[in-house]
């Protein structure tokens, strides 16, 4: 005969992590539309009142995950940038998390494409953008020899080239890393090309 299970009453950090998992499992099987506290509260097995015990609103618990998630992916990404070797391949981290970001199975998209979501992170996204925005500029100013309003244009001109590659791969059926390697080479191409002028 099977012993009975026991519930194990985990501690309030454990509970938080433990529904955002689940919240984050359904949303990206069924979609954000069909997501609610309730259906939540089944497939984590846990009782409505506790999930809303957690969160106070469908709207606390998704700004909740959006900031778990944006938290871990930056940093990982900041790990990545540390652990780098040189320039350029920081450049390929920032190119690869661009294609991740974009890449089926990524919550962040989903969850930013919702205003009164993305809203709630709205300060962490300036800090961070700007940190990443100031680091880059400096070192491709350094690397490229280039000025700093010319840094400053490359890197914007770049970011938008990675990510339009990355969307790009998403709806084609080309390898992800050859693409990788095609969207550096053209960066560094253009911020070579910006030295010389």
């Amino acid at each position: 005969m099977m012993s009975p299970k026991t519930r194990t009453r985990l501690s309030p950090a454990a509970r938080t992590d433990q529904l955002l998992d689940v919240a984050k499992e359904m949303i990206l099987a069924d979609g954000l539309q069909s997501f609610t506290m309730e259906s939540l509260a089944r497939t984590a097995a846990v009782s409505s009142p506790l999930v809303y015990n957690y969160f106070a609103s469908r709207k606390a618990l998704l700004r909740a995950l959006l900031e778990r998630e944006y938290r871990v992916s930056g940093n990982a990404l900041l790990a990545e940038v540390v652990n780098a070797n040189n320039f350029e391949e920081v450049i390929r981290v920032f190119i690869t998390n661009n294609f991740n970001h974009h890449a089926p199975g990524n919550i962040l998209p989903v969850l930013l494409s919702q205003p009164e979501i993305a809203k709630g992170i709205k300060t962490l996204r300036q800090q961070q953008g700007m940190q990443t925005a100031n680091y880059l500029v400096e070192n491709s100013a350094k690397t490229f020899e280039l000025s700093v309003e010319q840094a400053q244009l490359a890197i914007a001109m770049s970011s938008g080239a990675s990510v339009a590659a990355a969307e790009w791969v998403v709806m084609s059926a080309v390898d992800q890393q050859r693409a990788i390697d095609m969207t550096l080479s053209y960066i560094k191409a253009g911020m070579k090309g910006l030295a010389d002028k």
